[in-house]
């Protein structure tokens, strides 16, 4: 029983990267830094429920099976078809939200990068609904880096998803959407938080594409690496 379900985990994963790229034409964009295998902490913006399939779809084969994106359980553990897709297909590190549980998140994370795992992290926690590029981050990013700065903490800006999937949206809209990966950021040594969260906000927002007509947005040279299959 435990093969056939792990069968079926391979099986749905791969039908949801396909359905990604088929829907989206999603690309990964590596600006700094490259596809390898690497211990990573791959944080974006949020600003819907697409953004971590999205992400996770667009790593290549060694980075994909490495990776456990963090989240919520009360999401994932809704209903039997999540819960098999969060814990088994993407492999989840769930954490539960609710303030009557103690469910120490953080020991949860370390314990998955002890065991080798990178992760998918959204710091600003919830979905941005707001026009601000991003929400304030959370002290999680940083308790992260300050615990384990070995691991690179990668920006990475998922663009276009709040228009293909906007809220209350079932059916996707047929746009093409771009994941970009920025250059690593580490907590530098006597960096407080805030001072360190400011700057790892600042590297992600800067990964944001051009809008049309906003001349000084930030556009940085970019290298393509499509997902290797």
């Amino acid at each position: 029983m435990k093969k056939l379900r792990a069968f079926a985990a391979v099986i749905v994963g791969n039908a949801i990267r396909l359905f990604a790229r088929f829907i989206t034409a999603v690309r990964a964009d590596w600006q700094g830094i490259e596809p390898v295998p690497r211990q990573r902490v791959y944080y974006a913006n949020h600003t819907s429920n697409g953004d971590m399939p999205m992400i996770w779809s667009v790593l290549p084969l060694a980075l994909r099976r490495q990776v456990r994106p963090v989240a919520a359980a009360d999401y994932w553990l809704k209903n039997p078809i999540r819960a098999f897709v969060g814990p088994e297909v993407f492999n989840c590190v769930l954490i539960d939200r609710r303030p009557e549980v103690n469910d120490k998140p953080m020991d949860k994370i370390l314990a998955a990068l002890d065991e080798g795992s990178s992760l998918i992290i959204f710091p600003e926690g919830n979905r941005n609904m707001t026009e601000d590029p991003l929400l304030p981050f959370k002290a999680g990013l940083y308790n992260m880096g300050l615990a384990r700065p070995d691991v690179d903490l990668v920006p990475t800006w998922v663009a276009n998803l709040n228009t293909i999937m906007p809220k209350g949206e079932v059916i996707p809209l047929p746009l093409i959407c771009t994941v970009t990966f920025g250059a690593p950021v580490h907590v530098q040594e006597g960096e407080d938080k805030d001072a360190f969260l400011a700057r790892a906000a600042k590297a992600l927002a800067d990964l944001r594409p051009a809008e049309p007509g906003l001349g000084d947005a930030p556009v940085a040279e970019t290298k393509t690496a499509e997902a290797q299959q």
